[in-house]
């Protein structure tokens, strides 16, 4: 697969790597990412994410910039293996969190289509 420019200049952003109830998740902050242009790619041992902001910051007039919003890419080596049949990706307000089940087998890797998460309605009631 040929890298796009945005995908050479892409930063790498961090990841929260934990288990629990018989799965591996990953989080990972995406700011200005939509699902829509994200992809997601997992494999028993690995995890790819390749993220496009289609708003470029570039015009801004910054008086201080702590975190960028762009494009984002990140190859990680996960610490047990997973079946990538199970896995399932959510962007909800700028947070990728991939999850699977553990596998001792593992599988084919598979792209996972990521999914919005609802949006909680605030409780506006006294």
């Amino acid at each position: 697969m040929m890298a796009t420019t945005n995908e050479l200049n892409a930063s790498t952003p961090p990841a929260n790597v934990y288990e629990g109830n018989g799965q591996l998740s990953v989080a990972v902050p995406l700011p200005g990412a939509h699902p829509d242009h994200v992809t997601v790619e997992l494999a028993p041992q690995r995890l790819d994410v390749v993220a496009e902001c289609k708003y470029p910051q570039e015009n801004q007039r910054y008086l201080r910039r702590d975190w960028q919003v762009g494009s984002w890419r990140l190859r990680l080596e996960l610490p047990r293996r997973v079946d990538p049949a199970t896995g399932r990706a959510t962007l909800n307000l700028g947070v990728l969190v991939v999850m699977a089940q553990f596998s001792e087998v593992g599988g084919a890797a598979r792209s996972l289509e990521v999914q919005s998460a609802p949006t909680a309605v605030p409780d506006t009631r006294e």
